[in-house]
């Protein structure tokens, strides 16, 4: 199997989409998902939090949330939550 990483380096991947869990839709569980543009490496911190309301920050640049995760994600569908991220983060810089 093949994943598309949109011409972006990723690493972590597998192990990324091994720690997403299927919480469901009113846990307070959830895993949010980091990615480095400097390294392309890919990871995730567990949290439980009502309302989602515990976050992880990182004081670098370069290093990225792309989301929080309640249930499962493929390495597929985060590769592609990446690539969706930094066009994002991309776009608005184009208009900075």
């Amino acid at each position: 199997m093949t994943i598309d990483t949109h011409g972006l380096k990723m690493t972590g991947l597998k192990k990324a989409s091994g720690a997403t869990r299927d919480y469901g839709n009113y846990s307070d569980q959830y895993d949010e998902v980091f990615y480095d543009r400097a390294t392309g490496e890919i990871w995730t911190v567990y949290q439980v939090s009502i309302g989602m309301n515990t976050w992880t920050e990182y004081h670098d640049a370069d290093v990225i949330k792309i989301c929080n995760a309640q249930h499962h994600m493929t390495m597929q569908q985060i590769a592609d939550a990446i690539h969706q991220r930094v066009q994002e983060l991309e776009a608005c810089r184009a208009f900075a």
